[in-house]
């Protein structure tokens, strides 16, 4: 009945008998064997939503922590808060960028952030320099790229990139030719590429890899079914690369470049 008091079951202690009765009810006649009996109280449910209160303070102590970023201009470290989107160098006054960048199309612009660096499968970027924290790389790139987390690359040809990056990540399906030597503290091949490679870490050739070049590394590994062609050098007093020096201004695209260039 609309309106009515929910009820829920209830068992008569002599009987066993089960009747729906009221929630607040305190006690009943058993509709059983008509005896007397005492319902104890049903205790609230408990609620799976937390206290508004609570998801304040997490979004106010988010807001508060802080990160380690270094300046893309004169290298100085200092914290930042993680919410925030960019900052002044205390240094040299340059900007800090931590936004993402998503590039779609034929792009050449120079990019600096310690956010994220998306290139789609139609984008080409074609800069003279790219500086960030993170990259996924699904179309094409060219120019010198510095990334200082994972740098997980996708495609099929040519790819004129200078490469520096903390990880390295060939993707699965991947087949590529690099001009230039890789640097890295660490790379993963998962699939198949052309390139020397001077890895300061481990690299480790997985069992649909494919590698192609002369190696000086830590270590390295190749699963069963991987293949490896090229001299090798293992030693621990491989070092990481020294960074790279500061941009020229007479260092420019080359002109006439063709978005097809980068990557077949």
């Amino acid at each position: 009945m609309f309106g009515s008091a929910k009820k829920v079951a209830t068992t008569c202690p002599h009987c066993s008998f089960v009747q729906l009765e009221p929630r607040e009810l305190i006690s009943t006649y058993c509709r059983g064997c008509g005896d007397h009996y005492s319902v104890a109280p049903q205790p609230p449910a408990p609620s799976s939503a937390k206290p508004p209160l609570v998801g304040r303070l997490r979004e106010r102590l988010r807001a508060h922590r802080r990160r380690l970023i270094g300046c893309h201009e004169c290298g100085h470290e200092h914290p930042m808060a993680a919410a925030a989107q960019a900052v002044h160098c205390p240094a040299c006054g340059a900007v800090i960028n931590l936004h993402d960048v998503e590039i779609t199309g034929h792009s050449t612009a120079v990019v600096q952030t310690h956010g994220t660096v998306h290139v789609g499968r139609d984008g080409f970027l074609n800069s003279t320099r790219v500086t960030c924290g993170n990259a996924f790389v699904e179309g094409r790139i060219a120019g010198k790229i510095t990334c200082s987390g994972t740098l997980r690359l996708k495609g099929d040809g040519p790819c004129r990139a200078q490469i520096r990056a903390r990880r390295l990540l060939i993707d699965r399906g991947t087949n590529l030719r690099f001009p230039y030597t890789i640097s890295a503290d660490e790379i993963v091949i998962r699939g198949r590429i052309a390139a020397d490679i001077h890895c300061a870490g481990a690299l480790h050739v997985g069992r649909h890899g494919g590698l192609e070049g002369d190696v000086q590394s830590r270590a390295m590994v190749v699963d069963k079914g991987g293949s490896y062609a090229g001299a090798v050098e293992i030693s621990p007093g491989i070092a990481r690369p020294a960074p790279a020096a500061p941009e020229r201004p007479d260092v420019k695209v080359i002109p006439g470049w063709q978005a097809r260039l980068a990557f077949g």
